[in-house]
């Protein structure tokens, strides 16, 4: 072969594909593409339906989360509060009407079922509708929710239907404490319905520590002693006790009476008694407010006596009492009080030691000498018709749309009349040996970090005998006024007290029948205690102790007489 005929057969081959041939291979590409495409679409649509699906899931998973997270009920009082039955268990009524929520979840339309089935479940139900879903309008949801019983058993209708409602006061408590909840994800695939369901059960929690914390006592007068046969004596007056929390939901309880005496193994008796614990107890006033005696003014006596504004609200989600607590400045309280100008016999209050089959020191006896005749402690009575001896108390909370937001409790005690340690002194012209006198005490506590505590008082105190520097016994007063807020809390006026160094007319010194814890740096200081714990004067402002008056007592030492003057406390907690 010629060397130009090659070459020729070269330039044929390097001018690339023949028009036959690229027909051939575009048929050829043409046959497997049409082959393959069945499948290339199935892959598609496949993945499109994992997607979906998985979608599907995640938002039902999504909205049990949101319903874990909210709280399973908070009463109705407490204010508008949307907790987890408030959106998703609205009412149990009967009628079926569709109820619109709108929330930070989107709005919710929920009916009650109360027979037959819906979304494959049996009735009775509630059903919450959540239409096109925010960010994913190809999906929808319902929330299906039903009370359960002992068992999980879905509990019957006829123990809440038409009673139950959310959105009533008073009617809000739910019928159990466990619900089962089905979240049901919908949506529309290729012309074909779709769905995904999720199922959990909620219930309430343990008891949660309150966001508000308030208490206060106030007792004017407390006096106790044991008696010959081991029973414990004790009598009061004056007497406020007041307890306000918020939770769940609000509570407020309160104790209130002019006057109690109690003793071991016996009924307590009463004066007038007001005590309410809303809001499952409304206010009840109890016991007769006239003059109680033990016989003889023995072993306790204590004048007529009354309660006033004993009052408490919660209707609007805050705890407090009374009930006017915040209509004045300062604060409205409620009040227990004796009252004097009664001519009492055993005047406004009286006690001793001697039942129980007690022997009275003998008067041959120093100290039985100056102790004189029972009762050995008494508040005497006056022609004054007015309140003798109060102890007072308020719970309150401010709004979480006030400010500052604060809780605030306080108590407040007064005596017009002192008490009087062995009035029927012989050598004291019916003056007594010791008196006690608070004519004025108070104690505030208001929430905060570490929040506040303020204390003040008046204390006046009187003694008989002949000090170091006099030249005969007579009659003593001293004054002490404090005010834990003032740059100089305690001043003190008047006689100074030395009871080593008086000396009755036998012989004795006043210390060897009465010994007074009177204020000074460390005494009568009111306790700032913890910053959500209990603050005031818990053992009182002021407690005076007597020698033992019994020569068959108990235990030695145990005929000794206590009283205690002011028992001021106060709570304020706000954790909001």
């Amino acid at each position: 072969m010629s060397i130009s005929n090659r070459r020729g057969r070269a330039r044929r081959r390097d001018g690339g594909f023949s028009l036959v041939e690229i027909v051939v291979a575009m048929g050829l590409l043409m046959v497997v593409l049409t082959a393959s495409l069945p499948m290339l679409l199935s892959m598609l649509r496949s993945t499109v339906t994992t997607k979906m699906n998985t979608q599907g899931k995640n938002l039902a998973q999504e909205r049990l989360e949101q319903l874990r997270d909210l709280r399973f009920h908070v009463d109705r009082q407490n204010g508008p509060f949307l907790d987890l039955l408030d959106l998703y268990y609205t009412n149990a009524s009967s009628a079926g009407t569709p109820t619109t929520i709108t929330s930070g979840a989107g709005t919710l339309t929920g009916r009650y079922v109360a027979s037959g089935t819906s979304n494959g479940i049996a009735a009775p139900l509630y059903e919450v509708s959540t239409g096109s879903i925010a960010g994913a309008t190809q999906f929808s949801q319902v929330v299906v929710a039903q009370f359960l019983g002992a068992g999980g058993t879905v509990l019957p209708a006829s123990r809440f239907q038409n009673v139950y409602d959310s959105q009533v006061v008073g009617r809000d408590t739910p019928p159990s404490l466990m619900v089962r909840f089905t979240a049901i994800t919908t949506w529309v695939q290729a012309g074909v319905p779709k769905s995904y369901r999720v199922t959990t059960v909620l219930t309430e929690g343990p008891p949660e520590s309150p966001v508000i914390q308030t208490q206060a006592k106030a007792v004017a007068v407390s006096v106790n002693s044991t008696a010959a046969d081991a029973s414990t004596l004790q009598v009061q007056g004056g007497v406020a006790t007041l307890d306000g929390a918020q939770s769940s939901g609000s509570s407020v309880s309160g104790y209130i009476t002019g006057a109690i005496a109690t003793r071991t193994g016996a009924a307590a008796v009463t004066g007038e008694v007001g005590q309410f614990s809303l809001p499952s107890q409304g206010l009840t006033t109890t016991g007769p407010g006239g003059a109680q005696g033990g016989g003889g003014c023995s072993w306790f006596g204590f004048g007529p006596n009354a309660v006033s504004n004993v009052t408490a609200d919660v209707a609007t989600g805050l705890p407090k009492a009374p009930a006017n607590v915040d209509a004045a400045v300062p604060l409205n309280v409620s009040t227990g009080a004796i009252r004097q100008g009664t001519s009492n016999a055993c005047g406004m209050l009286s006690f001793d030691n001697l039942t129980g089959g007690g022997t009275a020191r003998s008067t041959a006896d120093l100290l039985g000498f100056e102790m004189g005749a029972a009762p050995y402690a008494r508040v005497p009575d006056t022609g004054t018709s007015a309140t003798g001896l109060a102890g007072s108390g308020y719970v309150t909370a401010s709004a979480l749309t006030v400010s500052p937001q604060q809780a605030k409790a306080g108590g407040r005690v007064a005596m017009a009349q002192p008490v009087v340690l062995f009035p029927n002194n012989p050598e004291s012209s019916g003056q007594g040996l010791v008196s006690a006198r608070l004519s004025q005490a108070a104690v505030d506590c208001v929430s905060g970090r570490p929040g506040s505590v303020v204390g003040s008082y008046t204390l006046e105190l009187g003694w008989r005998g002949q000090g170091s520097t006099d030249i005969v016994a007579r009659w003593h007063t001293a004054t002490w006024i404090y005010n834990s807020a003032a740059a100089t809390p305690l001043t003190v006026s008047g006689d100074a007290w030395e009871p080593a160094t008086t000396v009755l007319g036998n012989g004795s010194v006043l210390a060897d029948l009465v010994q007074v814890a009177v204020p000074n740096s460390t005494e009568g200081r009111v306790t700032t205690g913890a910053t959500t714990g209990l603050r005031g004067f818990a053992s009182g402002v002021v407690t005076l102790t007597t020698a033992p008056t019994l020569t068959n007592e108990s235990g030695l030492g145990h005929s000794a007489i206590k009283v205690q003057l002011g028992q001021l406390t106060c709570v304020a907690d706000d954790k909001r």
